[in-house]
């Protein structure tokens, strides 16, 4: 079932980079997909360049997570080979676009980030990362007693367990690896404030919190999603019953679908 569920979102990752390294640069600025930052809404050509970049960068790094699943107990190598290269890679995907637009000139000819506002949200947006974590961790500890010494964490595609762990390990892995969600969130809240221009929408038709708020929104559906992910290992670790692959799947459009949604709908607005 996880072997599915890998395969499902690593296509999708992989779909992604097509779109932008082929589609990005031919529609230009738009608010479905592509490496949305002030820098690229700043100038086409930033616009075009960065994603070709990026989508090179997304279809290479999917392409060579593929062979993970042949790995036994392949999960957290490749959660770890998915994570720790797109951390690497965004800085520096940012970087580029910001030195493609000082060496146009388009700071001086545009806005200039020291002229911009912050990009701030209310509370609850700003809450709402830290409360969901706080959710799974309480779920973690009134779920923890009950749980075995040992518990079925992965599973074949017909649904049997094919790997275990201490149920101290998995907590404890499982709480560290959910801490990335909304550590992005509180990143991107950071930059709002200090660095505004990297979440600026340029000449998009957006409320400047727009991208800010969409970052959170998906971040927010992670976690609900991680919760929920918790909650099927759990029931089998304590009735045995496994959670039909289709579950994860709707779980997953959402997670892609939603947050673009709610960019339309201010974008419309």
């Amino acid at each position: 079932m996880v072997d599915w569920l890998i395969l499902l979102i690593n296509t999708i990752y992989l779909l992604t980079g097509i779109l932008e390294y082929y589609l990005a640069p031919k529609i230009g600025p738009n608010p479905y997909f592509g490496f949305k930052i002030g820098y690229t809404f700043a100038d086409r050509e930033v616009w075009d360049k960065t994603n070709r970049l990026v989508g090179k960068f997304t279809i290479v790094h999917s392409l060579l997570l593929f062979p993970t699943v042949l790995i036994p107990n392949f999960l957290i190598y490749y959660l770890i080979l998915f994570i720790i290269p797109l951390i690497a890679f965004i800085p520096f995907g940012i970087r580029y676009a910001s030195l493609l637009l000082e060496m146009k000139g388009a700071k001086s000819e545009n806005v200039s980030p020291k002229r911009l506002e912050e990009i701030t949200v209310g509370k609850a947006w700003s809450l709402s990362p830290i409360i969901f974590y706080i959710l799974l961790l309480a779920f973690e500890l009134m779920t923890y007693p009950s749980l075995p010494k040992v518990i079925a964490v992965h599973f074949d595609a017909a649904g049997n367990p094919d790997g275990w762990s201490s149920k101290v390990d998995f907590v404890f892995s499982y709480s560290l690896f959910s801490l990335f969600a909304p550590a992005l969130s509180y990143l991107f809240i950071y930059l709002g404030e200090k660095y505004p221009m990297y979440l600026h929408p340029g000449k998009m038709q957006f409320p400047r919190d727009a991208f800010l708020k969409t970052t959170i929104l998906s971040m927010d559906i992670t976690t609900i999603t991680l919760i929920f992910v918790y909650y099927t290992i759990y029931i089998y670790a304590v009735k045995k019953f496994v959670v039909p692959l289709s579950w994860y799947i709707i779980l997953t459009v959402i997670l892609i679908i939603f947050p673009l949604g709610y960019l339309l709908y201010k974008w419309r607005r």
